[in-house]
């Protein structure tokens, strides 16, 4: 008999893990035809609440530590979906800045977000339900 605790269907970690690789490889397909990876459309939505940031900010908000995020802005930046500038106030700080192309993303990527949430098929209170319960377990790990 396996022992419970390392029974895949009711390891929790395991669940979450799967899942959001299932979502993420999902992604994947629909943000190539746009010239974006899954990491780098969830910078985007960053600067899409809110434009010309700094990178420190953007990575609180995008729970990317900065040797990560880096990279993903260098590439956005090469791409030419933003702009990195030095805060004229503060020349060690580099702000991020949408380019018209990068705005000009954002509703491909809500026609892209609003597919999956129809192939998922969760209703609204099932979907507060699940946030809640990752806002919960986020918070406790942190």
């Amino acid at each position: 008999m396996l022992d419970p605790t390392f029974d895949f269907d009711r390891m929790l970690c395991f669940s979450l893990y799967s899942t959001a690789n299932a979502m993420v490889r999902d992604y994947a397909e629909p943000l190539k035809k746009r010239g974006v990876t899954y990491p780098q459309l969830l910078v985007m939505a960053g600067l899409w609440g809110q434009d010309d940031v700094s990178i420190s900010a953007l990575s609180e908000l995008t729970l990317f530590d900065l040797g990560t995020l880096t990279p993903i802005v260098k590439r956005l930046a090469d791409n030419g979906f933003l702009t990195v500038y030095l805060d004229p106030n503060d020349r060690r700080r580099r702000n991020l800045l949408l380019t018209d192309k990068g705005r000009e993303l954002k509703a491909e990527a809500a026609q892209v977000f609003s597919n999956m949430a129809c192939k998922i098929d969760l209703g609204e209170g099932e979907v507060e339900q699940v946030l809640d319960v990752c806002h919960r377990i986020r918070s406790r790990l942190r």
